[in-house]
């Protein structure tokens, strides 16, 4: 049985019908929620990274102010371009512009350090902020203005740096000719004002270069930081999620007088916190769904299933032939009538039966005995004829042969209605009938029998294959000089999944026309004799002692003759 066909797929199908577009929107609602919840989290993230970052541009920008009118106005700064080096003079002013920034660098908190670099006379002069963490060596900066040297005219704004493993942001203005003025302030206490934000579990603010290289200290692992770090350099979106490895939401801002970048890592599971209810709701209703599934099957199963699996194998034991069977009572009311039902169906179909079967038998032993008594009275008239001859020409031998074999063939053919022989006898019944065959033209006639020795036992219909030995004589048989030939063989061998025999009457006559093995395909009659009982009579006897288990075919030989092929399972 088909299992799409089944009452339980097709429950299943409904129930799902129904299900599914309920989960598919009870989905959909979560996600629209968390897609919604997402987006206000980022922006008021996004919200709160924007004032931070235009308070610390602010910051710079006011410290970007300073050192233009240091740079430009103040009267020390100004003539230490002026002045040679190794002078008074210049000692002076570079003592005077020392003190300068010494004295302004107080005014802002964020500064780490003030310097006047020449460019021409290679002189530096820098001044720390108190409890800056800047090296008071100086070696540093040579060796950046070295390496950055080609930047200082391009006054490209502020870029990150590190100074002794501290990440910082410097800048430099020029000041006349070959003079800059510069500042470098460490990310950390521009930083410092994020800082005291409130944040939530595992939430983090850290600051990277436009590099995605990280300014500020962070507890992310090396590996997850640099799939951080790529996804923060290959997207210009304001926020978008990340695993790292667990699911955070990343919101970014850029500065927009440096090249640093702000972002804030918020997990999704305290973004979603609102909505863990709702959340565990929906992945719980699936398993509820399920067991409410699998509760209304058994149920189905109890009431009306195994009821009607009951049927059906009360009538697969009716069609197996138990036609004794009859259903249990039912303690429904519409199953109680169905089984009463099927019991009386039961006791007529037996009853029915039986008298088709009896039937049956007689037209069956109707057959033989008609087919016993056609007796082809030229074929009689033929054989006594010959025996007449043979002993007016006192050939006495060959008429009492003669007549052995005639009194052998009528004998098989009057004996009683019997519906199975064995091979061997009907075998030796149709060499009778062969061999006074050959006595009227033993110059032009001659068969072989072949059979396998252990198959001589088995049973078959009496009478079964007669039809086409002779059929093979009647219209295959030719003069020729090579005579005509008759081949009968008897041979086991398995069919599909039946295991049976086959018996194969071949000659090498003048074969099957085509008008012929059409009739046989479309009425399974090849002859029109009225002198036996033909193809049809032949399968109808098949049918009624085999029913599709035996094969009948016929057909032309390879070179000329017709060949048919008898296939019957052991009984």
């Amino acid at each position: 049985m088909n299992d799409r066909n089944s009452l339980i797929f097709k429950f299943v199908i409904v129930f799902m019908v129904i299900s599914l577009p309920l989960l598919l929107l009870l989905f959909f609602s979560n996600s629209y929620a968390m897609n919604l919840v997402r987006e206000q989290v980022a922006q008021t993230n996004s919200s709160l990274l924007s004032g931070q970052m235009s308070y610390i541009d602010n910051k710079l920008s006011e410290i970007n102010t300073y050192m233009f009118r240091l740079a430009l106005q103040d009267p020390a700064v100004i003539s230490l371009e002026l002045q040679p080096r190794g002078s008074d003079e210049y000692l002076m002013t570079r003592i005077a512009a020392a003190n300068t920034m010494e004295k302004d660098i107080n005014y802002y908190s964020e500064l780490g350090a003030l310097f006047i670099y020449s460019a021409k006379t290679k002189d530096l002069v820098m001044t720390r902020a108190t409890g800056s963490q800047i090296p008071q060596k100086e070696d540093f900066l040579h060796e950046w203005l070295r390496n950055e040297g080609q930047y200082l005219d391009q006054g490209d704004g502020w870029r990150t740096i590190k100074v002794a493993n501290i990440p910082c942001v410097i800048h430099v203005v020029k000041s006349g000719q070959s003079l800059y003025v510069g500042s470098i302030i460490p990310i950390q206490s521009l930083a410092a004002p994020s800082n005291k934000v409130p944040l939530v579990a595992d939430e983090q603010i850290i600051f990277f270069s436009d590099q995605a290289e990280p300014l500020t200290a962070t507890n992310i692992s090396p590996v997850y930081l640099q799939q951080l770090t790529s996804k923060i350099l290959k997207t210009d979106k304001a926020f978008h999620t990340v695993e790292i490895p667990n699911k955070y939401l990343l919101v970014t801002n850029r500065s927009q007088v440096s090249n640093m970048v702000m972002t804030v890592l918020l997990p999704e599971k305290s973004v979603y916190k609102q909505l863990s209810l709702l959340q565990k709701l929906i992945y719980f209703l699936p398993f509820v769904i399920g067991c409410f599934l699998i509760i209304n099957l058994v149920l189905l199963k109890k009431i009306v299933l195994n009821p009607i699996l009951r049927v059906i194998r009360a009538m697969r034991r009716i069609q197996e032939g138990d036609l004794t069977y009859r259903m249990p009572p039912s303690h429904s009311k519409e199953l109680a009538v169905l089984s009463e039902t099927f019991n009386t169906m039961s006791a007529e179909i037996s009853s029915l039966k039986i008298n088709v079967y009896e039937e049956h038998i007689k037209t069956q032993q109707a057959e033989i005995k008609h087919l016993q008594l056609q007796i082809n009275p030229h074929f009689l008239l033929n054989s006594l004829n010959i025996a007449y001859n043979l002993i007016a020409t006192k050939k006495s031998e060959l008429a009492q042969k003669m007549m052995v074999h005639l009194m052998h063939y009528f004998r098989s053919m009057i004996r009683s209605p019997q519906k199975m022989v064995t091979i061997r006898e009907e075998m030796k019944h149709i060499d009778h009938y062969l061999q006074i065959h050959k006595m009227r033209f033993p110059l032009h006639f001659d068969y072989t029998i072949e059979m396998d020795e252990h198959v001589g036992e088995l049973l078959i219909p009496s009478l079964i294959f007669q039809p086409f030995v002779e059929n093979a004589i009647i219209h295959g048989m030719v003069m020729q000089e090579e005579g005509f030939h008759l081949k009968i063989s008897c041979y086991e061998e398995q069919a599909g999944n039946s295991r049976g025999f086959w018996i194969q009457i071949a000659d090498n006559g003048n074969g099957f026309s085509e008008q012929a093995l059409r009739k046989f395909v479309t009425s399974g009659q090849a002859f029109e004799d009225a002198g036996n009982l033909g193809i049809h009579n032949v399968k109808q006897r098949l049918q009624a002692y085999y029913a599709n288990e035996a094969r009948l075919m016929i057909g032309n030989g390879l070179e000329k003759g017709a060949v048919v092929r008898l296939f019957m399972p052991k009984k």
